[in-house]
């Protein structure tokens, strides 16, 4: 963990010790400055973070981005470090600022994808530590990308990752989405040497039919709690191929606004499947 200010008065010049922070690149002021200036402080919200920083606003620039590029800079210049540049991010991706984890974790990364080129990442407490140094954009995304490995305490299956990591590491959620889709596509297929698709392809593999002999199941089907949840779990998986697949394959990309939050929920979603389809067996009835 990185200790490196004491900021007693929120207004007055910080005082450092134990750990100056080395100037950070200007490429990385001003790449972080866009992502601020664009994505998560009003005007307003500036000047509260830069008095909360104990920064002065050098009042260059006409626009946002270049309003925090300049003070930063500027200051960063005055101090010979980049401590208190550092200390102004942190004010901004702090966990008490955010009404929800989605949030949080959208700007967290996409700071942690600039700061990473500087050998620091801002962790989950909203405290900033060292690591190695990024020196690609693929090698900063990519750790980026194990930030969110966990949401709302749910870790991602690692069979989900493999189809959507492309399209997840340029932002292409829209995409995302569909492959995730498809990796549930994808085990069901595995498991039950069916050939087919969506709803189809679950009534082939957890369909009870009168005799109540499915392809697929994942208990013993001997109690009628035990065939309640299992078309339980067959109606869940139709319903996330219809919820989520099939408007992302007929629909135009330009007329939706496919976010990060909604690919969370879609991740969410198929885990639950995945994990449960981790349990499922050949019933050796078909």
């Amino acid at each position: 963990m990185i200790e490196f200010l004491d900021s007693r008065h929120s207004n007055a010049p910080f005082k450092y010790h134990k750990k100056m922070i080395q100037n950070f690149d200007p490429s990385t002021l001003r790449s972080i400055s866009n992502i601020v200036g664009e994505q998560i402080l009003t005007h307003k919200q500036i000047n509260e973070q830069f008095h909360n920083a104990g920064l002065f606003d050098t009042n260059e620039g006409t626009n946002k981005a270049d309003r925090i590029y300049y003070t930063l800079i500027s200051r960063q210049k005055q101090d010979n470090c980049a401590n208190n540049v550092l200390n102004f991010l942190l004010k901004i991706i702090d966990p008490k600022r955010y009404d929800n984890e989605a949030s949080f974790e959208k700007h967290r990364t996409s700071i942690n994808e600039k700061l990473l080129f500087e050998g620091i990442e801002i962790d989950k407490e909203g405290k900033p530590k060292n690591v190695t140094k990024a020196k690609t954009i693929s090698e900063a995304k990519n750790r980026s990308l194990k930030i969110k490995e966990r949401v709302h305490g749910i870790g991602i299956h690692r069979d989900i990752l493999a189809y959507c990591e492309s399209e997840w590491l340029n932002e292409n959620y829209f995409h995302a989405i569909l492959e995730i889709t498809k990796s549930v596509a994808h085990k069901l297929r595995q498991k039950s040497g069916y050939a087919s698709d969506g709803a189809i392809l679950v009534d082939e593999c957890f369909g009870l039919g009168s005799d109540k002999k499915p392809m697929l199941a994942f208990n013993l089907l001997q109690s009628e709690s035990e065939e309640s949840e299992h078309k339980g779990f067959s109606n869940f998986v139709k319903g996330f191929f219809s919820m989520y697949r099939n408007p992302k394959a007929h629909d135009p990309k330009l007329l939706e606004d496919t976010q990060l939050t909604e690919m969370t929920e879609v991740l969410v979603v198929a885990t639950i499947i995945q994990n449960k389809l981790d349990i499922t067996y050949k019933t050796g009835y078909k």
